[in-house]
């Protein structure tokens, strides 16, 4: 991927729809904790999420896939553990901020550029 040609609020529009669909996963996995044979899930890195935006897809959602369990599996075969999922919450809720600061901080600069 060529990177000189991806605009900065395109990137960091691609990065909040990333981060917003991976808190949507995040919630459906703390919503299944106690489901039996739930699998925890993730999304696809957002390395993968721009390349297969990058050919025009436009901002899809991004891939759910199974996510590689870190800290043990219950007897049921459910792999969620609540406090890793809510780190993750925590993590993926701090990176949107970053973004979302950024988009609007690019915004700004462009509007004192501008004159306005």
């Amino acid at each position: 991927m060529n990177l000189s040609d991806v605009s900065l609020f395109g990137l960091a529009s691609k990065r909040l729809q990333w981060l917003a669909d991976r808190q949507t996963v995040i919630s459906e996995n703390i919503a299944n904790a106690d489901t039996a044979d739930y699998r925890a899930r993730d999304v696809e890195s957002f390395e993968s999420y721009l390349s297969t935006t990058a050919d025009g897809a436009g901002f899809g959602s991004a891939e759910v896939v199974e996510a590689k369990a870190m800290w043990g599996e219950e007897l049921s075969g459910n792999n969620i553990v609540l406090e890793e999922q809510l780190m993750e919450a925590g993590t993926t809720s701090s990176q949107y901020k970053l973004a979302s600061s950024l988009y609007r901080k690019a915004h700004d600069l462009l509007l004192a550029a501008a004159g306005n």
